[in-house]
Protein backbone atom coordinates (compact mmCIF):
# COMPACT_ATOMS: atom_id res chain seq x y z
CA UNK A 1 0.00 0.00 0.00
CA UNK A 2 1.36 3.76 -1.11
CA UNK A 3 0.88 7.13 -0.19
CA UNK A 4 -2.29 7.11 -1.54
CA UNK A 5 -3.91 4.23 0.12
CA UNK A 6 -4.18 2.27 -3.10
CA UNK A 7 -2.18 -1.07 -4.05
CA UNK A 8 -0.10 -0.49 -7.04
CA UNK A 9 -0.59 -3.16 -9.21
CA UNK A 10 2.86 -3.60 -11.54
CA UNK A 11 6.05 -2.85 -12.34
CA UNK A 12 5.97 -3.26 -15.65
CA UNK A 13 6.12 -0.11 -17.64
CA UNK A 14 3.71 -1.66 -20.52
CA UNK A 15 1.61 -2.68 -17.88
CA UNK A 16 1.17 0.57 -16.52
CA UNK A 17 0.33 1.91 -19.92
CA UNK A 18 -2.49 -0.60 -20.33
CA UNK A 19 -3.56 0.39 -16.81
CA UNK A 20 -3.62 4.43 -17.61
CA UNK A 21 -5.02 3.61 -21.55
CA UNK A 22 -7.10 6.27 -23.16
CA UNK A 23 -10.10 5.54 -21.38
CA UNK A 24 -9.26 6.45 -18.10
CA UNK A 25 -11.47 9.69 -17.65
CA UNK A 26 -14.71 7.79 -19.17
CA UNK A 27 -14.23 5.32 -16.53
CA UNK A 28 -13.34 7.70 -13.31
CA UNK A 29 -16.10 9.14 -10.99
CA UNK A 30 -13.22 10.15 -8.77
CA UNK A 31 -9.24 10.47 -8.29
CA UNK A 32 -8.87 6.96 -6.92
CA UNK A 33 -8.20 5.39 -10.79
CA UNK A 34 -5.98 8.33 -10.97
CA UNK A 35 -3.91 7.94 -8.42
CA UNK A 36 -3.44 4.09 -8.55
CA UNK A 37 -1.56 5.01 -12.10
CA UNK A 38 0.28 7.26 -10.47
CA UNK A 39 1.19 4.95 -7.52
CA UNK A 40 2.30 2.24 -9.79
CA UNK A 41 4.60 4.50 -11.66
CA UNK A 42 6.18 5.59 -8.13
CA UNK A 43 7.06 1.99 -7.58
CA UNK A 44 8.30 0.84 -11.32
CA UNK A 45 11.68 1.07 -12.68
CA UNK A 46 10.31 3.08 -15.54
CA UNK A 47 13.46 5.41 -16.15
CA UNK A 48 10.63 8.18 -17.28
CA UNK A 49 8.51 6.98 -14.71
CA UNK A 50 8.14 10.55 -12.76
CA UNK A 51 7.54 12.06 -16.76
CA UNK A 52 4.64 9.84 -16.96
CA UNK A 53 3.23 10.35 -14.03
CA UNK A 54 2.85 13.82 -13.66
CA UNK A 55 1.09 13.50 -16.97
CA UNK A 56 -1.40 11.46 -15.74
CA UNK A 57 -1.87 14.40 -13.12
CA UNK A 58 -2.05 16.61 -15.55
CA UNK A 59 -4.90 14.59 -17.41
CA UNK A 60 -6.50 14.51 -14.21
CA UNK A 61 -6.33 18.36 -13.97
CA UNK A 62 -7.89 18.78 -16.99
CA UNK A 63 -10.31 16.35 -16.71
CA UNK A 64 -14.29 16.86 -16.20
CA UNK A 65 -15.66 19.16 -13.60
CA UNK A 66 -16.54 15.92 -11.51
CA UNK A 67 -13.46 14.30 -11.94
CA UNK A 68 -10.85 16.31 -10.04
CA UNK A 69 -7.44 15.96 -8.37
CA UNK A 70 -7.12 15.82 -4.23
CA UNK A 71 -4.29 16.42 -1.93
CA UNK A 72 -3.57 12.66 -2.73
CA UNK A 73 -3.27 13.18 -5.74
CA UNK A 74 -0.49 15.45 -5.30
CA UNK A 75 0.90 13.72 -3.28
CA UNK A 76 1.35 10.38 -5.03
CA UNK A 77 2.69 12.46 -8.07
CA UNK A 78 5.32 13.87 -5.87
CA UNK A 79 6.04 10.81 -4.14
CA UNK A 80 6.92 9.79 -7.65
CA UNK A 81 8.65 12.09 -8.60
CA UNK A 82 11.25 11.80 -4.95
CA UNK A 83 11.86 7.80 -5.56
CA UNK A 84 12.72 9.04 -8.64
CA UNK A 85 15.49 11.47 -8.28
CA UNK A 86 13.23 14.60 -9.26
CA UNK A 87 13.01 16.46 -6.30
CA UNK A 88 12.85 19.77 -8.20
CA UNK A 89 9.64 18.63 -9.75
CA UNK A 90 8.35 17.41 -6.46
CA UNK A 91 8.85 20.93 -5.78
CA UNK A 92 6.69 21.78 -8.68
CA UNK A 93 3.75 19.55 -8.03
CA UNK A 94 4.00 21.07 -4.35
CA UNK A 95 3.47 24.72 -5.40
CA UNK A 96 1.15 23.83 -8.25
CA UNK A 97 -1.23 22.15 -5.72
CA UNK A 98 -0.92 24.98 -3.33
CA UNK A 99 -1.47 27.43 -6.52
CA UNK A 100 -4.70 25.18 -7.07
CA UNK A 101 -5.97 25.99 -3.70
CA UNK A 102 -5.73 22.92 -2.18
CA UNK A 103 -4.29 22.94 1.49
CA UNK A 104 -0.83 20.59 1.60
CA UNK A 105 -1.39 17.91 4.51
CA UNK A 106 1.14 16.58 6.48
CA UNK A 107 2.51 14.31 4.10
CA UNK A 108 2.82 16.80 1.57
CA UNK A 109 5.02 18.61 3.60
CA UNK A 110 7.50 15.34 4.34
CA UNK A 111 7.26 14.62 0.95
CA UNK A 112 8.86 17.35 -0.56
CA UNK A 113 11.74 16.81 2.30
CA UNK A 114 12.49 13.08 1.78
CA UNK A 115 12.91 14.41 -2.29
CA UNK A 116 15.73 16.69 -0.98
CA UNK A 117 17.37 14.22 1.26
CA UNK A 118 17.11 11.43 -0.60
CA UNK A 119 18.67 13.08 -3.40
CA UNK A 120 22.63 12.73 -3.92
CA UNK A 121 23.25 16.09 -6.09
CA UNK A 122 25.56 18.69 -4.14
CA UNK A 123 23.14 20.97 -2.45
CA UNK A 124 19.97 18.72 -1.95
CA UNK A 125 20.70 18.86 1.46
CA UNK A 126 20.81 22.44 1.60
CA UNK A 127 17.18 23.10 -0.17
CA UNK A 128 15.99 20.59 2.12
CA UNK A 129 16.52 22.57 4.53
CA UNK A 130 15.68 26.09 3.06
CA UNK A 131 12.55 24.48 2.36
CA UNK A 132 11.78 23.70 5.99
CA UNK A 133 12.91 27.25 6.74
CA UNK A 134 10.13 28.61 4.22
CA UNK A 135 7.47 26.24 6.46
CA UNK A 136 8.67 27.24 9.70
CA UNK A 137 8.05 31.06 8.06
CA UNK A 138 4.29 30.27 6.57
CA UNK A 139 3.96 29.02 9.69
CA UNK A 140 5.07 31.93 12.08
CA UNK A 141 2.98 34.14 9.80
CA UNK A 142 0.35 32.04 9.83
CA UNK A 143 -0.09 31.43 6.56
CA UNK A 144 0.13 27.28 7.53
CA UNK A 145 -0.51 25.38 10.53
CA UNK A 146 1.59 22.76 9.61
CA UNK A 147 4.39 21.88 12.47
CA UNK A 148 7.40 19.91 11.37
CA UNK A 149 8.17 16.93 13.23
CA UNK A 150 11.11 15.82 14.58
CA UNK A 151 10.96 12.95 11.74
CA UNK A 152 11.11 15.94 9.34
CA UNK A 153 14.21 17.50 11.06
CA UNK A 154 16.27 14.18 11.88
CA UNK A 155 15.68 13.59 7.32
CA UNK A 156 17.11 16.72 7.17
CA UNK A 157 20.17 15.93 9.46
CA UNK A 158 20.29 12.38 7.40
CA UNK A 159 20.85 14.26 4.54
CA UNK A 160 24.23 16.45 5.63
CA UNK A 161 24.86 12.70 7.29
CA UNK A 162 24.99 11.68 3.82
CA UNK A 163 26.49 15.06 2.55
CA UNK A 164 29.48 15.23 5.01
CA UNK A 165 30.39 11.69 3.62
CA UNK A 166 30.92 13.11 -0.21
CA UNK A 167 34.35 14.44 -1.22
CA UNK A 168 32.26 18.44 -0.64
CA UNK A 169 31.81 17.27 2.98
CA UNK A 170 33.40 18.66 5.59
CA UNK A 171 33.36 20.28 8.91
CA UNK A 172 30.85 23.32 7.97
CA UNK A 173 28.38 20.32 6.86
CA UNK A 174 29.09 19.25 10.58
CA UNK A 175 27.95 22.38 11.70
CA UNK A 176 25.32 23.11 9.72
CA UNK A 177 24.06 19.94 11.03
CA UNK A 178 24.61 21.32 14.55
CA UNK A 179 22.61 23.79 13.78
CA UNK A 180 19.64 22.10 12.51
CA UNK A 181 20.05 19.57 15.59
CA UNK A 182 20.34 21.89 17.83
CA UNK A 183 17.00 23.98 16.59
CA UNK A 184 15.36 20.73 16.88
CA UNK A 185 16.08 20.36 20.69
CA UNK A 186 15.08 23.94 21.33
CA UNK A 187 11.10 23.75 19.53
CA UNK A 188 11.01 20.62 21.64
CA UNK A 189 11.55 22.57 25.00
CA UNK A 190 9.75 24.85 23.79
CA UNK A 191 6.89 22.77 23.14
CA UNK A 192 6.37 23.55 19.61
CA UNK A 193 7.04 20.24 18.44
CA UNK A 194 5.34 17.42 20.91
CA UNK A 195 5.61 13.76 20.52
CA UNK A 196 7.18 11.25 22.49
CA UNK A 197 11.10 11.92 22.54
CA UNK A 198 12.84 10.26 19.88
CA UNK A 199 16.56 9.28 19.42
CA UNK A 200 16.66 9.40 15.63
CA UNK A 201 17.55 12.60 14.99
CA UNK A 202 20.19 12.06 17.71
CA UNK A 203 21.61 9.06 15.63
CA UNK A 204 21.28 10.88 12.79
CA UNK A 205 23.48 13.78 13.74
CA UNK A 206 25.81 10.87 15.24
CA UNK A 207 26.02 9.66 11.89
CA UNK A 208 26.95 13.15 10.08
CA UNK A 209 29.96 13.53 12.56
CA UNK A 210 30.57 9.81 11.45
CA UNK A 211 30.79 10.42 8.65
CA UNK A 212 32.66 13.69 7.91
CA UNK A 213 35.94 14.42 5.66
CA UNK A 214 38.63 16.59 7.08
CA UNK A 215 41.98 16.88 8.36
CA UNK A 216 43.23 15.58 11.88
CA UNK A 217 41.71 18.87 13.51
CA UNK A 218 38.63 19.15 12.47
CA UNK A 219 38.37 15.38 12.83
CA UNK A 220 39.16 16.12 16.72
CA UNK A 221 36.61 18.95 16.69
CA UNK A 222 33.57 16.75 15.14
CA UNK A 223 34.21 14.01 17.71
CA UNK A 224 33.74 16.96 20.64
CA UNK A 225 31.07 17.73 19.14
CA UNK A 226 29.53 14.22 18.77
CA UNK A 227 30.97 13.62 22.37
CA UNK A 228 29.11 16.52 23.33
CA UNK A 229 25.40 15.66 21.61
CA UNK A 230 25.67 12.33 23.11
CA UNK A 231 26.84 13.33 27.24
CA UNK A 232 24.01 15.71 26.62
CA UNK A 233 21.44 13.12 25.26
CA UNK A 234 21.96 11.23 28.55
CA UNK A 235 21.28 14.41 30.33
CA UNK A 236 17.94 14.68 28.90
CA UNK A 237 16.31 11.56 27.76
CA UNK A 238 12.69 13.71 27.93
CA UNK A 239 13.25 15.66 24.94
CA UNK A 240 15.61 14.10 23.15
CA UNK A 241 14.89 10.04 23.75
CA UNK A 242 16.96 7.56 25.15
CA UNK A 243 19.83 6.23 23.80
CA UNK A 244 19.43 3.14 22.18
CA UNK A 245 21.18 0.31 20.58
CA UNK A 246 21.69 2.18 17.33
CA UNK A 247 22.81 5.39 19.53
CA UNK A 248 25.68 3.37 21.08
CA UNK A 249 26.67 1.72 17.77
CA UNK A 250 26.93 4.91 16.06
CA UNK A 251 28.55 6.34 18.54
CA UNK A 252 31.37 3.75 18.27
CA UNK A 253 31.70 4.11 14.53
CA UNK A 254 32.19 7.89 15.39
CA UNK A 255 35.05 7.27 17.81
CA UNK A 256 36.44 4.62 15.15
CA UNK A 257 37.09 7.26 12.48
CA UNK A 258 37.49 10.24 14.82
CA UNK A 259 39.99 9.16 17.29
CA UNK A 260 43.47 11.03 16.93
CA UNK A 261 45.07 7.62 17.93
CA UNK A 262 44.73 4.03 19.48
CA UNK A 263 44.64 5.06 22.97
CA UNK A 264 41.96 7.51 22.74
CA UNK A 265 39.79 4.92 20.32
CA UNK A 266 40.28 2.26 22.85
CA UNK A 267 39.63 4.59 25.32
CA UNK A 268 35.86 5.87 23.80
CA UNK A 269 35.28 2.36 22.66
CA UNK A 270 35.49 0.92 26.10
CA UNK A 271 33.72 3.09 28.10
CA UNK A 272 30.73 3.14 25.31
CA UNK A 273 30.49 -0.73 25.63
CA UNK A 274 30.44 -0.35 29.44
CA UNK A 275 27.48 2.04 29.37
CA UNK A 276 25.73 0.00 26.56
CA UNK A 277 25.77 -3.09 29.03
CA UNK A 278 24.62 -1.49 31.96
CA UNK A 279 21.85 0.12 30.05
CA UNK A 280 21.15 -3.22 28.44
CA UNK A 281 21.56 -1.95 24.69
CA UNK A 282 24.07 -3.93 23.58
CA UNK A 283 22.86 -5.04 20.34
CA UNK A 284 24.87 -7.77 17.98
CA UNK A 285 26.36 -4.54 15.90
CA UNK A 286 27.61 -3.18 19.12
CA UNK A 287 29.03 -5.93 20.22
CA UNK A 288 30.89 -6.60 17.07
CA UNK A 289 31.78 -2.97 16.71
CA UNK A 290 33.54 -3.00 19.98
CA UNK A 291 34.80 -6.47 18.79
CA UNK A 292 36.37 -5.08 16.14
CA UNK A 293 37.83 -1.66 17.02
CA UNK A 294 39.95 -2.95 20.06
CA UNK A 295 42.41 -5.03 20.60
CA UNK A 296 41.53 -8.94 21.60
CA UNK A 297 43.34 -8.72 25.36
CA UNK A 298 41.49 -5.24 25.67
CA UNK A 299 37.82 -6.61 24.72
CA UNK A 300 37.95 -10.08 26.58
CA UNK A 301 39.35 -8.03 29.84
CA UNK A 302 36.64 -5.74 29.96
CA UNK A 303 33.92 -8.57 29.22
CA UNK A 304 35.77 -10.64 32.00
CA UNK A 305 35.05 -7.67 34.27
CA UNK A 306 31.63 -7.25 33.76
CA UNK A 307 30.50 -10.68 34.23
CA UNK A 308 30.54 -11.81 31.09
CA UNK A 309 32.92 -15.17 29.28
CA UNK A 310 33.44 -15.58 25.69
CA UNK A 311 30.78 -18.01 25.54
CA UNK A 312 28.00 -16.57 27.20
CA UNK A 313 26.93 -12.81 27.00
CA UNK A 314 24.68 -12.16 30.16
CA UNK A 315 21.24 -11.42 29.22
CA UNK A 316 21.17 -8.13 31.49
CA UNK A 317 23.34 -6.74 28.85
CA UNK A 318 21.07 -6.87 25.80
CA UNK A 319 17.66 -6.84 28.07
CA UNK A 320 16.18 -3.42 26.43
CA UNK A 321 17.07 -4.77 22.54
CA UNK A 322 14.58 -6.75 20.18
CA UNK A 323 15.09 -9.86 19.89
CA UNK A 324 16.47 -9.78 16.33
CA UNK A 325 19.27 -7.99 17.48
CA UNK A 326 20.85 -10.31 20.01
CA UNK A 327 24.33 -10.72 20.24
CA UNK A 328 25.28 -14.24 19.93
CA UNK A 329 28.17 -15.32 21.67
CA UNK A 330 31.70 -15.38 20.80
CA UNK A 331 33.12 -18.61 19.28
CA UNK A 332 36.65 -17.49 18.37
Amino acid sequence: EDCDGTTATSNDPSSLSSLEGDGLENRASHDAPFNSVITAYARSNDPYAAERALAVLQRLEETSPGVEPTVTSYNAAMDCCAKHGEPGRALEVFDRMKGKNITPDSTSYDTVLNAFARDNKPGSAERAWDFLCQLEEERISGESNFVPSSVSYATIINAFAQASGRENGGLSTVKKAQEIYEKLIDQMKEGIIYGRADPFANSCFLNCCANMRGTGSERKEALVIAITAFEEMKKRPDIIGEPNQYTFGTMMKVCARLSSNADEKNRLMESLFVQACKRGMLSKAVLGQFLRHTPSQLNMRVILSLGGTKREIPDTWYRNVPQKHWPAPMTN
